[in-house]
């Protein structure tokens, strides 16, 4: 690379980081920690939210014990693989249940590490530039843009997996130096304890690249020969990832959109995110696509053009400054597999998709940080510096109030719907307001929901669940006909629509839907009690006994309410002796006067009067009243 720019011979692979003065740049870092935790000073005391925490952690039954190991490891999330970053959370279940403090202060010291292993990444790949290293670390610590990843415990993944990406570049540059076989075997174990965090990581053997790139060893085979083992793990996971997202349902159907659309996705992207890392002024949680019957947007014809500039910027510096292409690189490699030229799950971008890309903005900034820096001696000028104390503050404000907007649900989806109208920020607004018992108000903004966006299934799923709740069993089953019409293999919208069709008394219609269901998801929590149910109205007994016994090996019984209907089956079938043992048993959870009415019954039915008689007795003092042909019986 050119001289003029300041930076080692290029003829060095990488130049070692030699500090004679270690205390001229230690107080970069210790800023940039000092401002993170002003920055998420609110998320310390956040809740979970009602976005995939509760698939990731509050309903996540895998987690609850260490013990599951084997599930969590093999059990993909939301079409995810990542077994570490559950284990990670699994740990965090077993150190404090589901107070959420421990899983944002997991999170966030994460995010802390991620900055420090930033700005010692970038000071030994620019040959000990301290301006451009704190620069790059100081923006990657505070930027607004990252708040989603650190603020959101279901994001845990992101803090993971970069720790490990970014530790693997470090030791990358280590190998660089001297290059043997065990350093290189210590990159490729980072990398995959990075896959196994977050799939994302695939990507690593491009910047791998990237980085031959900008030290001038692509022309040498060992360059390619050593990424083989790199790919080979990137194909795997890639095919997993592909395989996951598929069978959640997580990849768009790209037809939905027409063409001469989708073309411009994902350079819409490219654009978005840019502007968003220099006026990150209206950043919410959710971004959806545009309408589909209706024309784009002007912004998204405009988007072709800041793709073109940054490819002519490229070029430009391609000999001249290849630390500034390296940077486009880094960007545009890193948020290449979230660029919706194929339409992948609802949102055109999410802020969380640039928590490892904007890094390569970010060094380009400190590089002309630097370059200024380097005009006085290497001493910023008052103006350089009153500008970076200006944009310090703006940042660490901005990045303070979205962290506000993460301490509960609420919060959240509030702010989305004020910045960003969308469907899915009235759907899961709509849920909390259902939570809450304010039926109307969850109607209100499902309907709101479903008239802006007739796909919205969560919605239709939602308010049919009000529906049923209120007894309007018809008007359910509209909604859950409705969903069904957008996917016929929404599974809960099945379920649901059976437990509707057995609340009418159309039990053949019920237990058709529940098995369909159970089909398309065998782990259901409470698929096999709902068919449980309607097999014991059927009078299938022996077929409901299994599915109950099913259905607690996903969810203990803790109420006694399961072990009571296992025991009327028995008791149905005249198996008194297991009937009285599992009566006992839900009356260990709970003393409820039915369940010792029920054990009574098969006691009489064994002979026992005596027995029976004690339980009746305890019904009564308990309130219950008894049917008089069953004290006849005692007598």
């Amino acid at each position: 690379m050119s001289k003029k720019d300041g930076f080692k011979d290029k003829k060095r692979p990488v130049a070692k980081v030699i500090v004679q003065d270690k205390k001229s740049y230690y107080w970069m870092p210790a800023i940039c920690i000092i401002l993170v935790l002003i920055v998420f000073a609110p998320v310390f005391k956040a809740e979970f939210v009602s976005w995939d925490d509760p698939d990731y952690v509050t309903t996540n039954q895998s987690i609850k014990s260490l013990s599951n190991l084997h599930e969590i490891i093999t059990r993909p999330v939301q079409g995810n693989y990542h077994p570490l970053t559950m284990i990670s959370l699994a740990v965090n279940y077993a150190w404090s249940g589901k107070d959420a403090s421990s899983y944002h202060l997991v999170n966030i010291l994460l995010h802390l590490l991620n900055v420090l292993l930033v700005f010692f990444f970038v000071l030994r790949l620019t040959g000990k530039k301290h301006w451009i290293a704190f620069i790059t670390a100081l923006l990657f610590a505070i930027h607004p843009l990252h708040v989603e990843s650190v603020a959101w415990v279901a994001e845990r993944k992101d803090v993971l997996y970069a720790f490990f990406f970014l530790a693997g570049l470090i030791a990358y540059l280590h190998y660089l130096e001297k290059q043997t076989r065990l350093k290189l075997s210590a990159v490729l174990g980072l990398f995959i304890l990075s896959l196994l965090s977050k799939p994302a990581a695939i990507i690593f053997p491009l910047v791998l690249l990237a980085l031959d790139f900008y030290y001038d060893r692509l022309k040498k085979p060992g360059a390619y020969i050593e990424k083989i083992p790199f790919l080979i793990f990137s194909v795997i996971f890639g095919l997993l990832t592909i395989h996951g997202q598929s069978v959640q349902g997580a990849v768009g159907d790209a037809s939905t959109f027409p063409v001469h659309f989708r073309m411009f996705f994902g350079f819409y992207g490219i654009m978005m995110y840019l502007a968003n890392t220099f006026f990150p002024l209206n950043l919410c949680t959710f971004y959806p696509f545009p309408a589909i019957n209706n024309s784009l947007p002007f912004s998204y014809y405009l988007s072709p053009a800041i793709s073109l500039v940054l490819a002519a910027l490229f070029f430009f510096t391609f000999r001249k400054n290849k630390l500034i292409a390296f940077a486009i690189l880094f960007y545009l490699l890193n948020l290449a597999l979230v660029l919706q030229f194929l339409p992948v799950g609802s949102a055109i971008i999410a802020d969380r998709y640039t928590y490892i890309p904007l890094i390569g903005v970010f060094i380009a900034m400190g590089y002309y940080f630097q370059k200024w820096a380097d005009t006085n001696s290497g001493k910023p000028t008052p103006a350089a510096i009153g500008l970076l104390v200006l944009v310090t503050v703006i940042l660490t404000a901005l990045s303070y109030r979205q962290s506000v907007t993460w301490k509960k649900s609420a919060s959240l989806w509030d702010h989305a719907i004020s910045v960003s109208p969308s469907s899915r920020a009235y759907t899961n607004r709509g849920l909390i307001y259902k939570l809450e018992n304010q039926n109307d108000k969850a109607i209100e903004l499902y309907s709101k929901a479903i008239g802006m966006n007739k796909a919205e299934k969560d919605a239709l799923v939602n308010r049919g669940n009000i529906y049923f709740n209120e007894h309007k069993y018809d008007l359910a089953i509209a909604d859950y006909n409705k969903c069904l019409a957008i996917d016929a293999k929404e599974h809960l919208a099945i379920e649901n629509r059976g437990a509707a069709y057995a609340a009418t008394g159309k039990f053949d219609l019920a237990l058709a839907d529940m098995n369909a269901a159970l089909k398309l998801k065998p782990e259901s929590i409470n698929g096999y009690a709902n068919r449980a149910v309607v097999e014991q109205t059927l009078n299938q007994h022996q077929a409901a006994i299994d599915d109950f016994y099913t259905h607690m090996k996903f969810t203990p019984d803790e109420t006694g309410i399961i072990w009571n209907s296992i025991g009327v089956s028995h008791l149905r079938l005249s198996q008194n002796t297991q009937a009285i043992d599992c009566f006992g048993k839900a009356l260990v959870l709970s003393e409820n006067p039915s369940f010792l009415i029920n054990r009574a019954t098969a006691l009489l039915n064994t002979g026992d009067k005596q027995k029976a008689r004690t339980d009746i007795q305890r019904a009564v003092q308990l309130g219950a009243k008894i049917d008089p042909v069953l004290l006849n019986k005692l007598q």
